[in-house]
């Protein structure tokens, strides 16, 4: 978790993605969410989305409903274009419970869209109040990419 300031204690929780950590998809397109992040979200539960660029993005109920509730309820209801937008999105967005193991259950239609393919890894990349789901060889490859810049990818902080 990130660390409250002491005058925040009891009125800020930011749950904090960070890191990165690869496991493994299984058969039954199960995968164990990192204990770090399943540790900030004590019931397990987690919305599950498509994101840009193939990844998929996990969020926790509250941060889904705080960064999407107003931006879909003000989608047009008139706007044909919008609207089967709006229906793919959430026929594609999935609200998952973490098994005993921890694990959740990625819908093949997900596994599809992010390229992710049984027994092979699936990269959990931090991303502040959201994690990204990726194929883990294709974040391997982004990360190499990254830090052959140097130290390039700070210029965000500026």
């Amino acid at each position: 978790m990130y660390p409250a300031m002491p005058d925040e204690e009891n009125t800020c929780k930011f749950t904090l993605f960070s890191g990165s950590v690869e496991n493994k998809l299984d058969s039954q397109h199960r995968v164990a969410v990192p204990a770090d992040w399943r540790n900030e979200n004590p019931g397990g539960v987690f919305v599950l989305m498509p994101g840009r660029d193939k990844t998929l993005q996990l969020y926790t109920p509250s941060v889904y409903q705080e960064k999407f509730k107003s931006k879909l309820q003000s989608i047009s209801p008139v706007n044909a274009s919008e609207q089967n937008k709006l229906r793919f999105l959430y026929s594609s967005t999935h609200k998952l419970q973490c098994d005993k193991q921890g694990r959740i259950q990625i819908p093949q239609k997900l596994c599809d869209y992010a390229h992710l393919k049984m027994n092979e890894t699936v990269a959990f990349i931090g991303s502040g109040d959201f994690g990204q789901l990726m194929d883990g060889e294709r974040w391997k490859a982004e990360e190499a990419a990254m830090l052959s810049m140097g130290d390039g990818f700070l210029d965000i902080l500026e």
